[in-house]
């Protein structure tokens, strides 16, 4: 038997405020400064800088790593003394000024190729696992870690540069498997390639490539420090959050479900 007109009417005025009405008053909201909203969103957007570096610093490296005065057809030979370039010649991809010393290796523009496109072959392989694997132990400890990880291979670059290309394919591909696909803060990873790209140059040409990779990959470390400290799973979790604010993120955003499909 229905019910009477009047009950349907109520019914649907209920069901409307319910959704209409909010869940915490404007006057209970938090302040955004120095919360632990803002510091995940800073860190977001630094890990998101970093990671970009991390990633197209191998692009403009390969500049000063090549040498292409003394062609090679095995690609893998380190040239310490290559042939300076003549005097009056402006500064170019055949003749990178960088300090006296530093390694050069003859790798012709197929290995090129190979190395480049190395850190998307893992990359690409890592996107539903990554999912899969963020919704299973949380996006701090997978995030962390991911980055982490890709630093550290990143400080090993200029010794797998030194035995050979084979092995420079293998950490790049490898640093790929670690940076599985992030989809916060996403405005860190242009301003990551912006600064990433001139500065790889500079420091090519002012301290030579290695230390390029030995920059990169402290940042990297030095980040994931911050993040394993200041980064919760769920605001119930945090050490360092507001009782207020985490009261706020609780009613608003509501209880945190883990999928284990």
């Amino acid at each position: 038997m229905p019910p009477p007109d009047g009950c349907s009417i109520n019914s649907a005025a209920s069901d409307e405020s319910e959704d209409t009405e909010p869940l915490i008053g404007g006057d209970e909201i938090p302040p955004r400064c120095c919360s632990a909203r803002f510091n995940l969103a800073f860190l977001m957007f630094l890990g998101f800088t970093v990671v970009y570096g991390l990633r197209v610093n191998l692009s403009v490296a390969m500049v000063a790593m090549v040498n292409s005065t003394d062609p090679d057809p095995d690609g893998n030979h380190s040239v310490t003394n290559a042939c300076p370039p003549p005097s009056g010649r402006e500064n170019t991809s055949n003749n990178f000024q960088q300090p006296a010393g530093v390694p050069h290796y003859n790798w012709d523009s197929e290995t090129q190729g190979w190395l480049l496109g190395a850190f998307f072959f893992g990359y690409l392989c890592t996107q539903i696992p990554g999912g899969y694997l963020a919704g299973h132990y949380g996006g701090k400890f997978f995030l962390g870690l991911g980055v982490l990880g890709t630093a550290a291979l990143t400080l090993l670059t200029p010794l797998a540069a030194k035995w050979g290309s084979y092995w420079l394919f293998a950490l790049r591909a490898l640093e790929g498997f670690g940076e599985v696909r992030l989809t916060m803060s996403a405005s860190g990873g242009s301003f990551g390639a912006f600064v990433a790209l001139p500065l790889t140059g500079y420091i090519c040409q002012m301290l030579g490539w290695p230390t390029v990779f030995y920059i990169c990959g402290s940042a990297g470390c030095l980040w994931a420090v911050f993040w394993f400290i200041f980064v919760s799973d769920d605001p119930r979790t945090h050490r360092r959050i507001s009782k207020e604010e985490r009261d706020y993120i609780i009613k608003t955003v509501g209880p945190q479900v883990r999928v284990k499909r």
